[in-house]
């Protein structure tokens, strides 16, 4: 049996659910497992197949990359919007302050809404230069964020983008220079395309990872941070983790975690 391979005696569906959590060390939510075997149903009726028929090519290792990549965008949730945490956004304001040219990194940015948020508040506070880079597994997320497109949001002013036709805004040039994305699945060996930042922001990503995986991944993204550094995660995320370099700043919305300056 495939290392990946599901009991016969399960449905289906089922058999795909323990497949896509065992490949991707994800957890898909009960209360999401409807909705996703729906689109999971018409993802693979408009490629010409049934969940059976996919099965078989994947036990035959016929399962190409761009297939196990929508798979995983469609079993997770991209819910997002423009300054969904603003305690975040305004503790990465503050965290900037001194820094001339802050790096910034968003895991899990989804559609791009968070790290945009990020640097139109930075240019609401005076900051004439950083590097927003923001990471999804997602292709189909990482494209739509490198459009810069958006319906308006009034919390997205004139200096990070201008007013488009059937009410949406574009993130003007400059912007979108400084901020960039990348697909990326932090579980990957291969390096994140910005290095040495002084941020790492994840936001409601890990609630999707058993917590093993989700305890590596906290640990890689503190080794990721420059000495000082900051990791900011969402409510819930990091349960008991603790790492010997990281000190959990008390008292904190969000949680905030400082890397030490010593490493």
């Amino acid at each position: 049996m495939n290392s990946l391979d599901a009991p016969a005696e399960l449905d289906i569906f089922d058999r795909w659910l323990v497949t896509i959590e065992a490949r991707f060390s994800i957890q898909i939510d009960a209360n999401r497992q409807g909705a996703f075997k729906s689109a999971l149903t018409r993802f693979v009726e408009s490629i010409g197949m049934d969940l059976e028929s996919l099965d078989e090519r994947r036990k035959s290792g016929r399962v190409d990359a761009e297939t196990w990549s929508m798979l995983l965008h469609l079993a997770t949730n991209h819910e997002t919007r423009f300054f969904r945490s603003l305690p975040a956004t305004e503790r990465i304001v503050k965290l900037c302050e001194g820094i001339t040219s802050p790096r910034i990194l968003s895991v899990g940015c989804s559609s791009g809404e968070e790290p945009f948020s990020i640097a139109s508040a930075l240019l609401d506070a005076g900051h004439p230069t950083f590097r927003v880079h923001g990471t999804d597994v997602s292709s189909v997320c990482i494209n739509t964020a490198r459009e810069g497109l958006y319906p308006r949001h009034e919390g997205v002013g004139l200096l990070a983008a201008a007013p488009t036709r059937g009410n949406k805004m574009r993130f003007h040039r400059f912007v979108r220079e400084m901020v960039t994305f990348e697909e990326h699945n932090i579980l990957q060996d291969r390096p994140v395309q910005l290095a040495n930042p002084n941020i790492v922001i994840t936001q409601n990503m890990l609630i999707y990872y058993r917590t093993d995986t989700r305890y590596e991944i906290l640990d890689r993204l503190s080794a990721m941070l420059v000495p000082g550094g900051h990791l900011i995660t969402g409510p819930g995320e990091t349960l008991n983790w603790s790492h010997p370099f990281m000190t959990r700043i008390p008292n904190s919305n969000p949680n905030v975690f400082q890397r030490s300056v010593d490493v």
